[in-house]
This record gives C-alpha cells, sequence and structure tokens, in this order.
C-alpha cells in the first residue's frame, strides 16, 4: 500500500512545481501540508519496515492515526478552492489512506471498523468505479470472515450485477470480480446445500458464457471466463466438461495454450487419474518450451506420474534435470529432493533413501520438505519396531527443528519449524514442552493459521493428557477471542500484514 502512497506523494510534488506561483497563499498552504502528512505517514510506515518484529503497539496506533489525518484533513479542507488537478490527486491520496486503514483495521480483526473504511470509499471519499467495486468487495469478504454468509452473497450479487462488464478502463478483465462465482461455490459447499450449490453452478455457467458471448473479440475475457468456467465444472466434479472447456483455449498460432495444457494435465494426474493422459500432454508441454518457471513444476509433474506407474527410473530421470536445470530456486529443487529420496523408499532400498534425506536436510535445511524429512526417518525405524534408533533420530529431530527455530526466528520458516516441533513432543509424550511450544507459535505469529491450530492443539492435549480441563478452557477462549471461532479448520490463511 504504501507503494500507492509514494505515487501519489510524487504526483503532489509534480503539481507544486506546476502550480507554484499560479495559485493563492491559502491553497499552496492547504496544498503543502497535505503533502506533510503524507510524507509523516510514508516516514512511519518506513520505520516500521525496517524491523517489523520489533513495531510496538504504539508504533501501530501512530501509523493508523497518521493515515486518519490525512483523511481528515482532506474532508476538512476538499471545498476550498482548489486547482481541479490538486483536488483530485489529494482526493486520490486520500484514498489510499482510506484502504490502508480498512487493511489496517482488517489485520487487528476490527470488523466493524472494516466495514466503517470500505462504506467510506465513494461517499466521503471520492472513488472511481474499479475503487468502489473494490471497497464493496471488501465489505463482502469482512462478511464472509464472519461467517455471515447471506450478507456476503447479497453484496456478491450485486456487484455482479452493478459491475458488468467486469472490464477496466484498458478492457482487461477484474480477476476479482471474475471470480465471486466461484467463491460463491465454495461458500455454499460448506453449507451443504445441494439445491442451492445446483442453482449457483448455473448462474456461474451462465456468467461465463455471457462474458464469452459478449466479448468474443477479447482474448483477455475470453480465456478468464473460460479458466473460471473450467473451475466450476472441477467444483461439481464435470471433468470432461473441464477439460473442453480449457482446450478451447489457442494462442496466436492457433495451438492450445500451454498455461491450458498445465491444468488439463493436473487434472488427468489427479482426479481423472489418467497417467497415460498426464505423462502424454506433460510431453508435449516440454516440447513446446515454455518458460522456466513452467518447464520445472511439469518435469516434477512428470516425474511424480512415471512414479505413481511404479516406473522409479524414468521418474528419477525428470527428478535429476530438475536438479540440473534449476540451480538456484530452492523450493523446487527441495520438493523435488524429497521425491526423488522418497522413490527409493518404495523399492525398499532404505539406506540409499536415509542418505537422500539426510542430504535434502543439509542443502535445504530450512524448507518444508527438509522438515518432512526429519519427521520421517524417525517414523521409519519405529515401524520397524527398532527402538533404540526411533529415539535417537527424535532427538535428533528436536534439535534440527530448535537450531531452524532458532535461526529463521520471527520468519515463517521458524513458526513452521516450531509447529513440526511441538509435533514431535507429542509423539514422544513430551506435553509440557508440546505446550510451550504451541504457546511460543501463538506468540511469534498471533494473526496465522498456524497460530489457530496451535491452540487448538494446545486445549487437545491439555484435556486429553494432562487432565487439565481449566487450562484447556483457557487456550479454546484464547482461540475464540483471537479468530472468532474454535473450530480452527474454519480459519483463513494467515493475515496480511499492513
Amino acid at each position: 500500500m504504501y507503494q500507492q502512497l509514494k505515487k501519489y506523494i510524487i504526483i503532489l510534488c509534480a503539481c507544486t512545481v506546476l502550480f507554484f506561483g499560479c495559485t493563492g497563499d491559502s491553497v499552496q498552504k492547504v496544498f503543502y501540508e497535505m503533502q506533510q502528512l503524507a510524507f509523516a505517514a510514508g516516514k512511519i510506515n518506513e520505520q516500521i519496515n525496517i524491523q517489523p518484529n520489533l513495531a510496538t503497539s504504539a508504533d501501530s496506533a501512530q501509523f493508523r492515526d497518521a493515515h486518519i489525518a490525512i483523511i481528515d484533513y482532506y474532508i476538512a479542507n476538499r471545498d476550498n478552492s482548489l486547482d481541479s488537478t490538486i483536488q483530485h490527486n489529494m482526493g486520490r491520496l486520500a484514498l489510499a489512506s482510506q484502504l490502508t486503514l480498512a487493511r489496517y483495521y482488517s489485520f487487528h480483526r476490527n470488523a466493524d471498523s472494516v466495514l466503517m473504511a470500505y462504506r467510506r470509499i465513494g461517499a466521503d471519499i471520492p472513488a472511481g468505479r474499479d475503487d468502489i467495486a473494490g471497497a464493496a468487495l471488501g465489505i463482502a469478504l469482512t462478511y464472509r470472515s464472519l461467517r455471515q454468509f447471506d450478507s456476503t452473497i447479497a453484496i456478491y450479487d450485486r456487484v455482479l450485477r452493478d459491475y458488468y462488464p467486469p472490464l477496466d478502463y484498458y478492457d482487461r478483465p477484474n480477476n476479482d470480480i471474475l471470480a465471486i462465482p466461484v467463491d460463491k461455490l465454495k461458500i455454499v459447499g460448506s453449507l451443504d446445500d445441494e439445491s442451492l450449490r445446483g442453482k449457483f453452478i448455473e448462474d456461474a455457467l451462465s456468467y461465463y458464457n455471457r462474458l464469452k458471448t459478449d466479448f468474443p473479440d477479447n482474448p483477455y475475457v475470453i480465456k478468464t471466463a473460460s479458466v473460471h468456467a473450467s473451475r466450476v465444472y472441477a467444483i461439481s466434479e464435470r471433468w470432461d466438461e473441464a477439460v473442453a472447456e480449457l482446450s478451447a483455449l489457442t494462442d496466436s498460432t492457433g495451438q492450445m495454450q500451454v498455461e491450458s495444457m498445465v491444468l488439463i494435465g493436473n487434472i488427468y494426474n489427479g482426479p481423472m487419474k489418467d497417467l497415460d493422459g498426464a505423462i502424454d500432454i506433460y510431453n508435449k508441454i516440454l516440447a513446446r518450451e515454455p518458460d522456466s518457471s513452467i518447464i520445472g513444476q511439469t518435469l516434477l509433474r512428470l516425474g511424480i506420474a512415471y512414479c505413481a506407474q511404479d516406473d522409479y527410473e524414468a521418474g528419477r530421470k525428470q527428478f535429476v534435470k530438475i536438479k540440473n536445470k534449476f540451480h538456484r530456486k530452492t523450493n523446487l529443487l527441495a520438493q523435488t529432493q524429497l521425491y526423488y529420496a522418497q522413490t527409493f523408499r518404495e523399492q525398499g532400498r532404505w539406506e540409499r533413501t536415509l542418505s537422500e534425506l539426510q542430504w535434502l536436510m543439509e542443502a535445504y535445511p530450512y524448507t518444508e520438505e527438509a522438515y518432512r524429512a526429519v519427521r520421517l526417518i524417525p517414523e521409519h525405524f519405529s515401524k520397524e519396531g527398532d527402538s533404540r534408533l526411533a529415539e535417537i533420530w527424535f532427538d535428533r529431530a528436536i534439535d534440527f527443528y530448535k537450531r531452524a527455530a532458532q535461526n529463521k526466528q520471527g520468519q515463517i520458516a521458524g513458526v513452521a519449524a516450531n509447529s513440526y516441533l511441538a509435533d514431535t513432543y507429542r509423539r514422544v509424550d513430551r506435553w509440557d514442552d508440546a505446550l510451550e511450544t504451541l504457546e511460543k507459535i501463538y506468540t511469534q505469529a498471533p494473526r496465522s493459521k498456524l497460530a489457530a491450530k496451535a491452540l487448538y492443539n494446545a486445549a487437545g492435549i491439555a484435556f486429553q493428557e494432562l487432565n487439565d480441563t481449566t487450562r484447556a478452557q483457557g487456550y479454546l477462549d484464547k482461540l475464540n477471542s483471537s479468530f472468532g471461532t474454535t473450530d480452527s479448520t474454519l480459519i483463513h490463511e494467515d493475515t496480511e500484514n499492513n
């Protein structure tokens, strides 16, 4: 959001040069003071971003108050006899601050303030069609987070009606609006209402087909609408129709779009369980020589598909290609190495598996795959009945996760390491250590899904293992006060920072 503020600050500075000497002293004073407020807000934001983990509640309040000051100043001075260009740019700056406040209140889970902030856009704060639509979506998503689905769907329907066609100034599709019919299906899926689900499916397909009919010469609309339509077919498990929808998308050469081929391959490789079809289309994608990001993921999926057919040599060949080609893509390499190690495990070659897992732990120690690898080893020895080696490797796992949590303190990788550490403590019946680690997760990332799961698991340990109902209820109360529910499965992914 600060990048948006910087843009408008630059505009205002340019306008200062343009209109200096051409306006009265009062106009110059208003303009100058608005600039000063904007710079002050930007400075606070920069200070917080330098060391966000050290930001205090006072810093956060100062950040909020700086943006409130911008908006209040704009409202107090918007009726002055300002040049129209300056008036417009000041309004845009106020809009940027209003959006920042909405995100701030959302982060702090102050739903009433979020709703108020978005409702001012287009009312107290001037805004264009796209910004007003975005504010309406912000209100809908706030209601969604509160599980007030009737209000969410009502706003969704109004946006779909009032903002048709969902195109911007350059006739490009607004993806947020086009995704609404799909999200309505996700909502109704959690309500287990088959009749309403059927209606939403037909409504969604009708909406996307209307777009394709109304804008047959706009390739961006056709592509976006078809991709979303394929998602609707996928949600309703109409896989053949999903594939047909994607297959109709072609590039400038008349060939099927590579992105569509990737999605089709994933459908074959997943719900349709057509491994031959998946392998065929993945090879066709590679023959088209797409960009490197697509090549890496396609090679990985191709290797997985071969392994699913028990052709481990063919699968490992694809994994080796990734290792040789993508030296700097840590996440891809870590994924590949884990699959590579598991091919030997599937063949009963444990010594080679152990060697490859250890290499993964050493080469990419702060990845999800390394954390999983550390856990696989003691689990293997436990399953084999070798309690001595299982105990040794559980101790090594604990040390590994502790080091990762310490070295990546304040980062997502560190929080994830603590999550695996708590799980390991649970597996070896170290309940107090598990609770201490789960509490640490909540302290380190209090707005995250991991924190919600940590509180839920802590309540389970306190109740089931320690017979401490008071402590268990305390964790549940904290879960409910922080996230509005005690069902951790209903909590969305990590909330975005300011």
